[in-house]
């Protein structure tokens, strides 16, 4: 898309809603806004880093969102209480944010959802050690196999400039992640009791930046310079994967409850570690056998 396409589209999108969104750039100079961001006198041209209190633009969150190519979001005390900033890449203009806040600019109203809001059933294992098991575990990898397919397909679909067939077969992908995820769920394949099983996934994802460097690195000295570049990219995602992990490990699971002991098996492909008295026939994070795995000292 051009940058008037971008601009067009944002606008139709952003112009109507309550609060104030703009269009920047990692420079801070602003490309664009919606109605509500010029009544408060933001315009093109302009820096959002000029507007305001110094203090106000501490939480910002644009070069993040640039460099990882990740969405962003910050909390902060807006003008009706506890408010909510959040910067979007545009994944065609790499170098482009959407940014806007809620709760800085529209008073919306408070509703107690503590009374309505109900455990989820669980569906862990259902389908584990019956009948049903061998069929589940085939409908997920076929699954898993679909998302490979399609995300390929969109890429292809790209390169030949249909848009609105990549963005189909994304779609599709999305579904078909969904699914693999509800039948390995049904087979039990990841732990219900999750965060120690999320531990080692972060390990791996911070170990994989490297990994996916160094084939990036061999990729480009075969002469695939484009295709390293945007490796690169991926190994910088895998290490991001690796910082969120081990926030969200700090927030909810501060501890480590592997239990003097207890058996650690590391897998030497990808680092995942399994606790049990056994490695596992198979990795769940890279598919190795157990016979890559080795037991931690």
């Amino acid at each position: 898309m051009s940058n008037e396409e971008i601009i067009r589209a944002f606008h139709l999108m952003w112009d109507n809603f309550p609060e104030a969104v703009m269009i920047t750039q990692k420079s801070r100079e602003i490309v664009a806004v919606n109605k509500k961001a010029a009544e408060f006198g933001l315009k093109a041209g302009i820096k959002c880093s000029s507007i305001g209190k110094p203090e106000n633009l501490k939480g910002c969150q644009c070069d993040k969102a640039v460099d990882t190519g990740e969405p962003q979001f910050c909390t902060y005390e807006g003008n009706f209480g506890k408010a909510f900033g959040y910067w979007i890449p545009i994944p065609e203009k790499p170098e482009w944010i959407i940014h806007f806040g809620v709760g800085h600019a529209f008073e919306y109203p408070k509703i107690d959802r503590s009374a309505s809001v109900k455990a989820e059933e669980s569906l862990h294992g259902l389908t584990k050690g019956t009948a049903l098991e061998p069929a589940m575990a085939a409908m997920a990898a076929g699954e898993a196999n679909g998302v490979m397919m399609y995300y390929a397909l969109a890429r292809l679909a790209k390169e030949q400039g249909l848009n609105d067939a990549a963005a189909t077969f994304i779609e599709s992908a999305n579904q078909e992640a969904v699914h693999a995820g509800f039948y390995a769920t049904l087979n039990g394949r990841y732990p219900k009791d999750f965060w120690n099983f999320v531990r080692s996934v972060g390990k791996a994802e911070t170990k994989g930046e490297a990994q996916v460097k160094e084939l990036a690195d061999k990729v480009r000295a075969a002469g695939f310079a484009k295709a390293a570049d945007e490796m690169e990219i991926f190994a910088k995602q895998e290490g991001h994967h690796g910082v969120v992990i081990d926030e969200l490990l700090k927030k909810y699971a501060p501890e480590n409850s592997v239990a003097p002991g207890q058996k650690v098996f590391v897998c030497s492909i990808c680092g995942y570690e399994h606790v049990g008295d056994a490695p596992p026939e198979v990795c769940p994070l890279c598919g190795q056998p157990a016979s890559k795995f080795v037991e931690k000292v």
